[in-house]
């Protein structure tokens, strides 16, 4: 087998794929609208040239391209993170990256994003009057999937420290992912 995946939420695949006799692993998460795949092993973060051959050669692997359409990914509006056709160049990357966009819904969430943190009644009275529940979902949703990036950031970290799925921590911070990715799922079917 030289191809995995692990569904970590909707918004969230690990990808493990064998190059050359050894396995390398991949984050392929929903961002602003695209798919974006992203390299988690610091050997190909520190390689550039190897990391697009790996990129290169995984988005070439038929297994990878029939998981991204029984996923909905369609392959060609995936981004890399490391540009093998120019598509994306990686300091948009690493602004995408480090980014803390909030949701344009009027709320204010640098207000909102500590849940009872000092809200006087005037804020929650103003909330109240510029949004409706709708309005009020879609801030719920930003912040989780804020949280969700957050955490997904972690386990990128604690993966270049050479820890994995093997380590107790790392798969207690995929269940804070997991559980994130489920209360975001439950928020959306609200919407409907």
């Amino acid at each position: 087998m030289e191809f995995t995946y692990e569904i970590m939420s909707e918004n969230n695949i690990n990808v493990r794929f064998n190059y050359g006799g050894e396995w390398f692993t991949f984050d392929l998460f929903f961002h602003d609208g695209q798919w974006v795949l992203h390299p988690f092993d610091s050997a190909l973060i520190r390689n550039k040239d190897m990391s697009r051959l790996v990129i290169a050669d995984l988005l070439q692997h038929k297994p990878f391209q029939v998981m991204l359409a029984k996923e909905g990914i369609i392959l060609s509006e995936l981004t890399v993170s490391i540009s093998v056709d120019n598509r994306v160049q990686e300091p948009e990357f690493e602004e995408m990256i480090r980014s803390d966009r909030r949701i344009g819904s009027g709320l204010d969430g640098n207000r909102l994003s500590g849940a009872g943190d000092g809200e006087s009644d005037a804020d929650i009275d103003e909330m109240i009057e510029n949004n409706d529940l709708d309005d009020l979902l879609l801030l719920e949703i930003g912040l989780i999937e804020q949280r969700q990036h957050i955490y997904n950031r972690i386990l990128h970290k604690m993966f270049m420290a050479d820890l994995g799925p093997g380590d107790a921590e790392f798969q207690r911070i995929q269940q804070i992912v997991r559980a994130y990715g489920e209360t975001k799922v439950k928020l959306e079917q609200m919407r409907l």
